[in-house]
């Protein structure tokens, strides 16, 4: 560890299906790269909150965070990611709640990517919308629970791309 020279320079990470990765290596790669503006954790299992929150963090220039198919819960983030625009949940187990601390907290999303999150709802839907003033887009194919008036009234609300099936 004493030989990790701090890299500002890297940008983009993608860690994507790498059954190996553990928290203790996400949080090092904050470190070493503090200027991380995309970072793709896709079907990293073994990935949790402690090692998201420490990335959020620590990588204050964050834009584009895929933590899709993983077991990640980002209930417990308890402070702001304000630079957040894109955040990719697909395949996980949101829900209402974790839609609304989601959207307090990431307030500055423009593209919130939910397909196939069976615990999402019309509730954590409206809640997203009405906190994330900025939002563009939100994809919910496959969100069984949300109903096609919500998602309606949602795009129309603010012009909103709504993907839905």
């Amino acid at each position: 560890m004493k030989d990790i020279v701090v890299r500002p320079q890297l940008k983009s990470l993608d860690l994507g299906k790498n059954q190996w990765l553990r928290d203790k290596s996400i949080i090092m790669f904050a470190s070493i790269f503090p200027n991380l503006q995309l970072l793709n954790l896709r079907y990293c299992y073994h990935i949790s909150k402690v090692g998201i929150c420490q990335v959020l963090k620590r990588c204050c220039q964050i834009r584009h965070l895929n933590i899709s198919c993983s077991s990640v819960n980002l209930l417990e983030i308890n402070f702001e990611v304000p630079k957040l625009e894109v955040l990719n949940l697909s395949h996980t187990d949101v829900n209402g709640e974790t839609l609304y601390v989601t959207s307090k907290n990431c307030r500055g999303l423009l593209h919130l990517l939910l397909k196939n999150c069976y615990g999402v709802t019309n509730n954590g839907v409206r809640r997203v919308v009405e906190n994330c003033t900025q939002l563009k887009e939100i994809d919910l194919r496959g969100c069984d629970k949300v109903c096609a008036n919500v998602v309606a009234s949602v795009a129309s609300s603010r012009k909103i791309i709504a993907l839905f099936e």
